[in-house]
């Protein structure tokens, strides 16, 4: 089913008066925010990325999903070339629940946690309906690691290798969007650690879901660093031969599902 052609209603960002736990941005701060998000929300809404996804998400063999949490979004407000995609990312994200809402009727909470929010960035994303988790450093789950769950969809946009070993090693989850690990396993000669440390998770961290390359375009652009990404699915066939090893099933990866249009033009 592809992604709703309906308007959508952009969340607003409100000023905050007299509240000292969260900084005053200037308006002219938070009108700038706002015009990037818009834009990138509808070019998202517009692009043929959004409906590939549409489509993933629609197909029935799909766990129930009623938890999205977003590692490593990065401060919204710090002011850097990364900011745009940022802003990209925040609007994929809120993407993501829309068309998942859309298509359940059980509630589905948004949660969001990265080391370098700031207290603005929380507000910003507090206002937006996002839920801010805590964590004091990348290399620990902090509360993100105590909500994650069988019927979460985990979006981690840009994680290092070690982030991804820590969250596949230590949590099972529903469905992972993120980084496409073939692609991202020949990024790397193949005597290099890091090649090695992703090899190591295509065997084993991903080894229980079924991958879907995500493609499409109209959404990113040359400045937004070029990855590919991927719908990483739990396979129901893992849970069926749970306690099965004695018959020596073995889960493989099921093929790619290839979707019309160009291969995604940035890496989150």
């Amino acid at each position: 089913m592809p992604h709703s052609t309906g308007v959508v209603v952009q969340p607003r960002l409100e000023r905050v008066e007299n509240n000292l736990k969260y900084p005053k941005r200037t308006p002219k701060q938070q009108g700038e925010i706002q015009r990037l998000y818009d834009q990138a929300k509808l070019q998202y809404n517009q692009s043929s990325w959004s409906s590939s996804i549409g489509i993933l998400l629609s197909a029935r063999v799909l766990p129930t999903v009623t938890k999205i949490v977003s590692l490593g979004l990065g401060s919204l407000y710090e002011k850097s070339k990364d900011q745009p995609r940022r802003l990209k990312q925040l609007a994929m994200l809120l993407g993501l629940a829309e068309y998942l809402r859309s298509a359940s009727t059980a509630e589905i909470n948004i949660y969001a946690q990265d080391p370098g929010f700031t207290k603005a960035d929380e507000a910003l994303l507090r206002r937006m309906g996002v839920r801010v988790l805590k964590t004091t450093s990348p290399s620990d789950l902090g509360e993100a690691g105590r909500v994650i769950d069988g019927e979460t969809l985990v979006y981690s946009p840009f994680l290092t290798i070690e982030a991804y070993e820590l969250l596949l090693g230590t949590c099972t989850m529903g469905l992972l969007v993120g980084d496409d690990f073939n692609a991202l396993r020949s990024k790397w000669e193949k005597r290099t650690a890091e090649h090695r440390q992703v090899e190591h998770l295509v065997k084993s961290g991903v080894s229980q879901y079924q991958k879907r390359s995500i493609n499409g375009d109209g959404f990113w652009s040359d400045n937004d660093r070029p990855f590919p990404m991927a719908l990483y699915s739990r396979d129901h066939r893992v849970r069926r031969q749970a306690g099965a090893k004695d018959q020596g099933s073995r889960n493989e990866f099921s093929p790619d599902i290839q979707l019309r249009g160009d291969t995604p033009r940035a890496r989150l």
